[in-house]
């Protein structure tokens, strides 16, 4: 493996576990704190629990018992907003086959020693490096198609055009707090109003790379010489307070929480 790929592996797989029982719960968590690799960011008792907590953190991982109440291991998959890796944990075999249908990493049957639980995990971290690999790739190939589309119009975008109606309004990239893109549209917010743009992000992020903004999202492109705040969010993730009246908070993707991280040497 080379030294490109290893940047790529998460250093630690964030896990949640969920166990209605205590002394199974109490013998994972021991088994989990021996691994130098895992770092569990929570656990559940009951399905409903486990529902809000994968949604709110978005684990990488997720070991989940299949016999809960409320809520079972296997009922509340179709509940997540957030889909992270599953391994089911359970002490009786006949689930087996519905597991691996919902396309689970693994299936450990109660009691598990620590061995088969570190294989079920290193199989996890595998899945999560491809995917990871995948993801440079496919952003890698868009950003070099958007290149040769759009060549001209990203060299450096010296000013943007709002049309609203008969009237265009003339704005300069230093005016502009950050811009968002919703539903196919892309907004920029200059403080005080919201301005229709007809680029999309990908382009304006490319012509105003120059310009002191960053893409922290997906969805957002920020002017960096435009925050007030920055704190650490949920998830790797970081939340970023603009200098506006309204103080807007906007939250960075994990992948724009390492980026502004090593933009500002943080």
């Amino acid at each position: 493996m080379s030294d490109n790929d290893m940047t790529l592996s998460p250093a630690k797989i964030r896990v949640i576990f969920a166990d209605d029982e205590k002394p199974a719960r109490d013998k994972l968590a021991h088994q989990l704190s021996l691994m130098t690799d895992v770092e569990v960011v929570g656990f559940a008792t009951t399905g409903k629990e486990a529902v809000a907590l994968i949604n709110l953190e978005e684990p990488d991982l997720v070991l989940l018992d299949i016999q809960m109440p409320e809520i079972s291991g296997m009922e509340l998959l179709s509940l997540l907003n957030y889909k992270p890796l599953i391994i089911f944990t359970t002490a009786y075999d006949q689930y087996a086959i519905q597991a691996f249908e919902q396309s689970s990493t693994d299936y450990l049957l109660k009691p598990f020693p620590l061995g088969r639980l570190k294989d079920a995990i290193d199989k996890a971290k595998k899945q999560l490096f491809n995917a990871l690999q995948t993801e440079e790739s496919r952003l890698t190939k868009k950003n070099q198609n958007t290149d040769n589309v759009n060549l001209q119009s990203t060299e450096c975008i010296q000013r943007l055009v709002s049309k609203q109606g008969e009237r265009m309004i003339i704005l300069k990239p230093n005016e502009i707090l950050f811009i968002k893109s919703s539903q196919g549209n892309c907004l920029a917010w200059d403080g005080e109003s919201n301005h229709y743009l007809s680029e999309k992000l990908d382009v304006l992020e490319q012509g105003l790379s120059q310009s002191a903004f960053v893409r922290i999202h997906r969805s957002y492109l920020i002017n960096i010489d435009k925050v007030k705040e920055i704190q650490r969010w949920f998830n790797g993730k970081l939340m970023v307070i603009m200098n506006d009246q309204a103080k807007t908070e906007l939250s960075t993707s994990r992948a724009g929480a390492d980026k502004l991280k090593q933009l500002l040497g943080l």
